[in-house]
């Protein structure tokens, strides 16, 4: 990559080279350095995150209000750089000037393709409790095919219906949250989520229990309220 890249250039680089910048660049500068460019440029930058990081930097940007020019263009040359350092270890490639090139034209997806996707819309449709140990294998290994061959991004999509602690795993990962934080973030939850079935069965169990010894309605009430 040539020292002739600019910070419009950027606006030429792939969705997938972008995504690979986006998890290497500091998030403040990405703010500064969206208050002052080109649609192009911001448009392919927030077109390659998820709905929720999306709103949230141009909410950031909105909020950061006026700048000097040359403290923007400061930091613009710091991602220029990072994008340059990023070609070198041939994570992405960029012409420092020319034209953009031509997307290619979008291919109907072939039949087997949309068979996946069906597949994958139902398997993303149910709760985790509906699901078999199977199905939830075969759930998250076409969650990974299909982030293979489109991007994580793509995931997105089947977010909508899927069962509360799977979105948020996956809703966290489109969002290129650090992995050991996703890991922490749902551990907690788990275990929260596993100690309130637990509560659930005791209760079962105590609430049996007392109608089997003939216990006053009014006392099983007080036994199973204190059960939590």
């Amino acid at each position: 990559m040539g020292n002739n890249m600019k910070f419009s250039d950027l606006a030429k680089m792939t969705d997938r080279e972008i995504q690979v910048l986006l998890r290497q660049v500091d998030q403040k500068d990405l703010v500064v350095s969206l208050k002052e460019t080109t649609k192009a440029v911001r448009d392919k930058v927030l077109g390659n995150m998820s709905q929720r990081v999306r709103g949230f930097i141009s909410e950031e940007v909105e909020f950061l209000g006026p700048m000097p020019s040359a403290e923007i263009k400061e930091v613009q040359g710091r991602i220029v750089k990072l994008v340059e350092s990023l070609g070198e270890q041939g994570l992405v490639a960029l012409p420092g000037s020319g034209t953009p090139s031509k997307k290619a034209p979008k291919k109907r997806p072939s039949k087997a393709l949309r068979e996946k996707e069906k597949r994958l819309a139902q398997l993303a449709g149910k709760s985790l409790d509906q699901c078999s140990l199977e199905e939830i294998n075969e759930l998250f290994t076409r969650l990974a095919e299909k982030a293979r061959r489109q991007g994580i991004l793509a995931l997105e999509e089947n977010c909508g219906d899927m069962d509360a602690f799977a979105k948020s795993a996956l809703l966290l990962a489109v969002d290129g949250t650090e992995p050991a934080l996703i890991c922490d973030l749902l551990q907690t939850w788990m275990r929260s989520l596993l100690h309130e079935h637990e509560v659930k069965y005791r209760k079962v169990i105590e609430g049996m229990m007392a109608i089997q010894a003939g216990d006053n309605p009014r006392i099983v009430e007080h036994k199973l309220s204190v059960i939590y």
